[in-house]
């Protein structure tokens, strides 16, 4: 089990993030103000993301990738929630860097396994996505567009982790869905972000260790 003196800095390291992408997720945000509360919370989600991930991965490229993934998806989800839109400007480069992540361990593990699963998953949930949007028109381009950042993400893991995160995913969605729709929150045709409850799945797939088997 990974030390505390991984662990603690790495959870400072993670609040810092997140404050400094509080700036990001500011001017992000068109016609909803993010307020000093918001700020707080989705810095001290960062760091409690960034230590429960240092517990679970140990030091690593691999806790360097899924704390980059975990720190953009709580200003994505905050975006989505807010304003139901997925910011190119934050997905598209983190493919980059989750590549270039992911390549370098290949190359210094001689081991290419994992690298290759993660971008055949990345794309065949891109194209389950981009089918689904166009079959229904109930999905926009960013969730496509975060769907394959997210099989890049799950699929480095094994491919129990690509299924299990998007079962948990879209269980997430439904879930809510059903409560908000009880409670008279939304009505039957209102759209609603999907963003965050791929964060959710995502993320709960890889802290609860449920991505370990190949």
């Amino acid at each position: 089990m990974p030390s505390p003196v991984l662990i603690i800095p790495w959870m400072a390291l993670g609040m810092l993030s997140g404050s400094v992408l509080g700036f990001m997720t500011r001017s992000l945000l068109r016609a909803k103000p993010f307020s000093r509360l918001s700020w707080t919370m989705s810095a001290t989600l960062t760091g409690l993301l960034f230590a429960v991930l240092a517990w679970r991965l140990g030091c690593g490229l691999a806790l360097l990738a899924y704390s980059y993934v975990a720190a953009v998806l709580v200003p994505l989800s905050i975006v989505d929630w807010a304003e139901q839109r997925l910011p190119s400007m934050v997905v598209l480069p983190s493919y980059l860097v989750l590549g270039v992540a992911f390549g370098a361990d290949a190359v210094l593990e001689y081991d290419y396994v994992n690298l290759l699963r993660s971008a055949a998953s990345m794309v065949i949930l891109a194209l389950a996505y981009l089918s689904l949007a166009l079959a229904t028109g109930g999905l926009g381009a960013g969730d496509v567009k975060l769907a394959g950042l997210l099989g890049l993400t799950l699929g480095w893991w094994s491919w129990s982790a690509l299924f299990t995160g998007t079962f948990l995913s879209w269980l997430f969605a439904a879930t809510a869905r059903v409560v908000l729709r009880s409670t008279g929150r939304v009505e039957r045709d209102d759209p609603m972000p999907l963003g965050p409850y791929l964060a959710l799945g995502t993320m709960v797939t890889v802290v609860l260790g449920l991505s370990t088997s190949s």
